[in-house]
C-alpha cells in the first residue's frame, strides 16, 4: 500500500495540491490553517488598500511570525534536552561514585 497521497490545501486564497505521507496529513492541514489564521489576523488588523499592502505582504508577515515561534520553540526544546541529559549524567556519576 502506498503511504503517499495527494491533498489539496488552500493557502492565502490559492489552492495547492501536495503529495504527502498519510501520517503527515493532520500536521500539514494544521500548518495550512495556521498560515491562513495569521493572514486573517493581519487582514483584520490592517486595511490592506489603505496601507498599500498586498496579499504577499500578509504572507510575508505571517511567515515571519511563524518562523519566530518555531525558533523560540526550538530553543526551548534544546534547553529541555540539555537539562534532561545533564540530569541523566548526574545520576550516572552518583552511581559510579557510590
Amino acid at each position: 500500500m502506498d503511504n503517499k497521497f495527494t491533498i489539496n490545501l488552500t493557502i492565502a486564497d490559492k489552492r495547492y495540491p501536495l503529495n504527502i505521507n498519510r501520517s503527515d496529513e493532520e500536521l500539514v492541514r494544521a500548518a495550512a490553517k495556521l498560515v491562513n489564521d495569521w493572514i486573517a489576523q493581519y487582514r483584520n488588523r490592517f486595511k490592506i488598500d489603505e496601507a498599500g499592502l498586498e496579499l504577499r505582504d500578509l504572507l510575508a508577515m505571517a511567515a515571519c511570525q511563524i518562523a519566530i515561534r518555531a525558533l523560540k520553540a526550538e530553543q526551548s526544546d534544546d534547553g529541555k534536552v540539555y537539562s534532561s541529559t545533564i540530569g541523566q549524567l548526574d545520576k550516572e556519576l552518583e552511581e559510579i561514585l557510590r
